[in-house]
């Protein structure tokens, strides 16, 4: 077993049992679950909390398809999230290869990587250009002012985003909680 294994562990039982795909825990909790203290670099550089195969503390939650979304130094705390990922094949035709798609969707946003026997091509887009897109796409969904959206799609998403949300029944804004 690999010392930051137990990290690993929690934060798979904590998706696998359906409890949350988003965690946040204090530094305090993280060195419970672990059983040592963590080094003065988790303390004292966000960097020790990057997402990279190359730290064995983030090989523990990006091997089972987590990752730090967030980390506030001050406070001792980061937040993480199981990014969902999904793999759709196209089946083999006339003995060629076949391609894949898959989608790999977390708190900033989602990437699509497609490759095949020729190519390979990956594109990341943030939920703000998701939105961005839906609103120029279909701005018949959105009533007739395109800066102030009138129906139920994302609230809370457009609200953060900063873009102006009206209930579409009551003509109330709606804040982001």
């Amino acid at each position: 077993m690999k010392k930051y294994d137990p990290l690993g562990n929690y934060l798979a039982r904590q998706f696998s049992a359906g409890l949350m795909d988003r965690v946040c825990l204090t530094f305090q909790e993280i060195e419970r679950i672990l059983g040592f203290v963590l080094p003065r670099s988790a303390y004292a550089y966000r960097a020790w909390w990057s997402n990279s195969q190359s730290h064995p503390q983030a090989c523990s939650w990006l091997e089972i398809g987590w990752k730090v979304c967030s980390v506030d130094i001050e406070e001792k705390a980061v937040t993480l999230t199981h990014v969902l990922v999904l793999l759709i094949n196209k089946m083999p035709v006339d003995g060629r290869e076949e391609s894949t798609l898959e989608v790999a969707v977390d708190t900033e946003g989602f990437t699509l990587m497609l490759s095949g026997h020729h190519a390979f091509a990956s594109s990341r887009y943030s939920w703000q250009q998701i939105v961005q897109m839906l609103l120029d796409m279909n701005p018949h969904m959105f009533g007739p002012l395109t800066g102030q959206p009138m129906h139920y799609v994302f609230p809370e998403m457009l609200a953060k985003l900063g873009y102006s949300v009206v209930n579409w029944e009551t003509g109330e804004s709606w804040r982001a909680q």
